[in-house]
């Protein structure tokens, strides 16, 4: 199972379009909000599974604030981090992903890429494809999941708009 991760991308789609020419076929999108709706175009476009959250950037009742899922026996949460304050640290996003018993919480909001593995957690937050802040680079992740396995990388974006 191959799993795209974005977050923040604000409407702004092509890097992700660029990034899946290299990376090649993936079986499901999450979006970690801003904007929601774009997961959803995504979806159409792509043809290819997507679910995500609203962010501090979207309209109220586009989505839902946190989703708990359940991909290849493996629970995955995720929000989009702006409630958890994770411009500080993304503590409460690991708090709230051990109480729900996920194995992988994602979130976005800071617009940089983190992926770290913290009380046997893995903590992902795939930066922006077209929005990074400070010295950070365009990125996503990937989650790729065989049986028990989980491997994550953070992939850089060599795509700009003219």
């Amino acid at each position: 199972m191959r799993i795209l991760v974005v977050s923040d991308t604000h409407g702004r789609l092509g890097a992700i379009y660029h990034v899946l020419e290299q990376l090649g076929e993936v079986d499901l999108i999450l979006h970690a909000g801003d904007h929601y709706r774009d997961c959803d175009d995504l979806a159409y476009t792509l043809e290819i599974p997507a679910r995500g959250v609203m962010g501090n950037c979207d309209f109220p009742g586009d989505g839902p604030l946190e989703e708990l899922l359940e991909v290849a026996g493996h629970k995955i949460y995720m929000t989009h981090g702006h409630r958890h304050g994770v411009k500080g640290d993304a503590n409460t996003v690991l708090a709230r992903a051990k109480e729900l018993g996920a194995k992988v919480a994602i979130y976005g909001h800071t617009h940089v890429a983190d992926f770290r593995i913290v009380d046997d957690i893995i903590l992902l937050n795939p930066g922006s494809p077209e929005h990074p802040r400070g010295k950070d680079r365009p990125s996503v992740g990937l989650i790729e999941i065989h049986g028990e396995d989980i491997e994550v990388e953070i992939i850089y974006i060599d795509y700009f708009y003219p």
